[in-house]
């Protein structure tokens, strides 16, 4: 019998391009999950705003098209935990593969793509973090660093075995020169990026003479032409960027701080004032996500109308712009929603919240969340996906509880994020409850958290996946409510 794929198209045409060629990706999955794209903004690497969002169904190909004049980075976080950054040249064919919910890349440079996102990213850079804290401390005696060995040690167990990895898969030819010299640039980034929190976490109060030190050594490894030329805005390089340019403006004088924001009052940009110091196209980008970001979790880290301002008028063709003019009327605009019920009463317990009308007879997820959590509300993007899920069974209601102390604040949030579904701002009596039903303490502990409980209030999962994880939550709703 044969089998019958269908494959669908998905065409996109970037303004900025001259001499683009299209790379296709053809995603594929044993199981229904949910790839989020995260696509190049105005020719930079975007990690904040999902530009599309892939419904994978069983044995069903998905073919996705990208124009690409050198090359891209695009980043893909699928439901199933996974996130991947694909590294596109013109003409590519990539096939990404997720069996038994694991990922497995074929086709162009698929090796050095598998190298990347498992050894990196999937495995974490916490892994590399610890594994070279011991060797960096070896040269810090009585407070006092070696900074020279400990740039020498950075070269020698960081750089050199990854760029010596790269130069075996190319000499093999498993990946071109071209994807090998990009890759080397990323992972470049990456292991600076270990170096600035091996900075952050020292344990001791930095001297004049320290910190002059640190500027100088990270002055090596990021102020040069390899580390910050054009190509950089393509990679993912921005946490390094962040603790580069902060650090950088941070021991300016008051004289180099004000000619930044010349013209401009502060407020336009808050906190991020440092980025000034960046090239035009870094700016965009991190000013760009910034905005994103502050939109999509309900702050206000800067003054959205003079910052919207200032990057219509230096970059006024830009696809950011656009993005956050977009966003901001979505926001200004949002209707009102009957599927939020914002419960007024207040509700002492678990067993308490059980009997409420609605709620009494049905199973329930909770999630754990407060207005402040930056990871809380960085899942709400993700609701749709499991409320396809929840949306399966008559007997399954969700249920947000927040830990807040501002009512007004916690109330315009819940609207902002749509959180369809029962929504309560524990009290004192219901937040000990939770406490010591699953946190084994006296109130709720680390969040976002999210629970599962049976129609009699006893917690079946007290940690279940996050709604980005989604398809790892499928089998334990299926188990419980078949």
């Amino acid at each position: 019998m044969k089998r019958i794929c269908f494959l669908f198209s998905i065409h996109f045409v970037l303004i900025y391009a001259c001499a683009q060629k299209e790379c296709t990706l053809i995603f594929r999955s044993d199981e229904g999950i949910t790839v989020h794209v995260y696509k190049p903004i105005d020719d930079t690497f975007n990690f904040s705003y999902i530009s599309d969002k892939l419904e994978l169904k069983p044995n069903i190909s998905i073919r996705y098209e990208i124009g690409v004049n050198d090359f891209e980075v695009v980043m893909c976080r699928f439901s199933t935990g996974d996130r991947y950054n694909f590294i596109v040249l013109p003409g590519d064919h990539i096939e990404i593969n997720c069996i038994h919910q694991k990922i497995i890349v074929s086709g162009n440079n698929a090796e050095g793509h598998n190298y990347y996102n498992d050894d990196y990213i999937n495995r974490g850079l916490g892994y590399y973090y610890f594994k070279i804290d011991t060797i960096f401390k070896k040269y810090i005696t009585d407070n006092i660093i070696n900074y020279d060995s400990i740039s020498y040690c950075f070269w020698k167990e960081l750089i050199l075995p990854y760029q010596n990895e790269l130069k075996k898969m190319e000499i093999s030819r498993s990946i071109t020169p071209k994807f090998s010299s990009i890759l080397a640039k990323n992972l470049y980034f990456d292991c600076c990026s270990l170096l600035d929190i091996f900075y952050l976490n020292l344990k001791f109060n930095f001297s004049k003479e320290d910190i002059r030190n640190i500027i100088m050594q990270l002055n090596q490894f990021y102020d040069t032409p390899y580390a910050l030329s054009s190509e950089s805005k393509k990679l993912n390089n921005s946490s390094i960027i962040n603790f580069y340019y902060r650090i950088i403006y941070k021991n300016s004088d008051d004289k180099t701080k004000e000619k930044l924001i010349e013209g401009y009052d502060k407020d336009c940009f808050g906190r991020y004032q440092y980025y000034l110091m960046a090239s035009d196209s870094l700016q965009l980008r991190e000013f760009g996500t910034r905005f994103i970001e502050d939109l999509q979790n309900g702050t206000n880290y800067f003054n959205h109308e003079k910052m919207l301002d200032y990057l219509s008028k230096k970059f006024p063709a830009s696809e950011y712009v656009s993005i956050i003019r977009k966003m901001m009327t979505q926001s200004q605009s949002v209707e009102k929603n009957n599927e939020i019920i914002i419960v007024k009463d207040s509700i002492s317990s678990i067993k308490e919240l059980m009997q409420l009308p609605g709620i009494k007879g049905k199973y329930v997820y909770i999630d754990l969340w407060e207005t402040a959590c930056v990871p809380c509300v960085y899942e709400f993007q993700f609701n749709d996906d499991v409320h396809k899920l929840f949306a399966q069974y008559n007997n399954l209601v969700p249920v947000y509880i927040s830990i807040d102390k501002d009512r007004e604040l916690w109330e315009s949030r819940v609207k902002k994020f749509n959180l369809n579904g029962y929504n309560i701002m524990a009290s004192k009596s219901l937040n000990e409850d939770i406490g010591m039903e699953v946190y084994h303490a006296k109130q709720v502990g680390y969040i976002p958290r999210y629970l599962f409980l049976d129609p009699e209030g006893n917690i079946i999962n007290d940690n279940l996946p996050r709604p980005s994880k989604s398809s790892l939550l499928k089998p334990v709703l299926a188990n419980a409510l078949k």
